[in-house]
């Protein structure tokens, strides 16, 4: 029986001793330090998955949107990191307080540390719901210029804007104030002070090349998702098909010439010389068979331009087109998009900038142009290809052609010379 007894106690105080154990580490700093590492180690890898997601993703997605696995772990992980980081400092803030005031004023500062992140976090969640703020993805390779607003200096914008503004707004196409008919408001909101140029288009997709000779099973992987289905597959190729055909009448800037073509940029990198018609813009019909601009680059023969590719332009206000959405009914799918060229400013052949306000800009002397839209680049032009696609922005294949023939694009105050109306 006094076996039994002891054996009994011994289970007993084993059981304390376990109860104290537990206790004893949830008061310790290191412990809950530890799980901030863990959260952090979280956090990193939701961020990692995020980011893997959007270099295979075209889609556009809140910040908040849990749909994503890698926004839930990146979350788990902060709320985790926080709580614990907190809890550590209660802890070691707390330990070896005797007396009842000290407790007060140890944890005064940790419960002000809290609330202090409740309310950054309450606000910055609001925010971010409140302004549907997301996450577009265009894995292309990119040029960056940067851009400072607010009395600062503002360094060149992309090239291609400049020129082709000034050619509108001397044949009246486009107001100093706004975008085709519609009216600028009094400021524009200044974009990021980094401008990147590959998020105009929805990612790698299938070359010129690759659709005529590829079947429509071929290629449907072949475009980023959601832009393309089987059914659109053969009408886009018609499309194109239209627009090679129209590529081929202009080989030569002569030919261009004589068909009312105009250029209205210098040789720009990634894209070439932006040759325009302005009465078949006049027109504001979408016709893959007359596109209402030609790309050619000084990479022939000692410097002979040769046409590397088409753009296509339709100005708000004219042919029922909007400056808030992109053209409709133009290409099969939805792999077009359609790009712009905000807040930008042309003070005479001086300067031009972009992200600017009517304000600064009137303030430089310079006229504005709220929103210059849209445009959109085809690479379909015989014997030049776009490794990046068909409808991509930028064109590296041939960035690699100007390089090799010394030709990368003029600075930007050489942009703006007359314009042959």
């Amino acid at each position: 029986m006094a076996g039994t007894d002891n054996s009994g106690g011994n289970g007993q105080r084993a059981g304390r001793r376990a109860s104290v154990w537990r206790f004893a580490a949830a008061n310790t700093a290191t412990l809950w330090f530890a799980l901030v590492a863990g959260g952090m180690v979280l956090l990193l890898g939701g961020l990692g998955v995020d980011a893997y997601r959007h270099n295979h993703s075209s889609s556009d997605e809140s910040l908040l949107s849990l749909a994503n696995p890698g926004h839930l772990i990146a979350i788990v992980g902060v709320a985790l990191a926080s709580v614990s980081a907190l809890m550590g400092l209660y802890v070691a803030a707390l330990r070896d307080a005797e007396t009842r005031p000290a407790l007060l004023r140890r944890g005064a500062a940790v419960s002000a540390a809290l609330v202090a992140l409740v309310a950054v976090g309450a606000v910055s969640v609001t925010y971010i719901a409140a302004t549907g703020a997301s996450i577009s993805t265009h894995n292309q390779n990119s040029t960056s210029v940067v851009s400072s607003t607010g009395g600062g200096t503002t360094s060149a914008p992309d090239p291609e804007a400049v020129g082709i503004a000034q050619g509108l707004q001397q044949n009246g196409l486009l107001s100093t104030s706004g975008s085709g008919s519609g009216a600028a408001p009094a400021s524009t909101p200044a974009a990021s002070p980094t401008m990147t140029m590959n998020m105009k288009d929805a990612g790698k997709q299938p070359t010129f090349t690759q659709i005529e000779t590829m079947t429509d099973k071929q290629l449907l992987p072949l475009f980023p998702a959601g832009t393309m289905t089987l059914a659109d597959i053969p009408k886009f190729r018609g499309q194109l098909e239209q627009a090679r055909a129209a590529a081929q009448k202009y080989t030569g800037v002569a030919a261009a010439k004589a068909a009312g073509y105009v250029n209205t940029t210098s040789d720009v990198p990634y894209m070439g010389e932006h040759y325009i018609n302005y009465d078949i813009l006049r027109s504001g019909k979408f016709d893959p068979a007359k596109p209402t601009g030609l790309l050619y680059s000084k990479i022939g023969p000692n410097g002979a331009e040769e046409l590397v590719g088409l753009w296509y332009l339709m100005l708000p206000g004219i042919n029922g087109v909007t400056v808030t959405q992109q053209p409709v009914n133009t290409w099969a799918g939805n792999l077009a998009m359609w790009h712009g060229h905000p807040g930008l400013c042309l003070v005479g052949t001086k300067s031009a900038s972009e992200n600017e306000t009517a304000e600064s800009c009137t303030a430089k002397g310079g006229a504005f142009t709220a929103d210059l839209k849209w445009m959109l680049h085809v690479w379909v032009a015989p014997g030049q290809e776009n490794a990046n696609g068909v409808l991509s922005y930028l064109n590296a294949d041939l960035f690699a052609k100007q390089q090799a023939a010394g030709n990368t694009g003029a600075p930007i105050t050489q942009q703006n010379g007359t314009i042959p109306r």
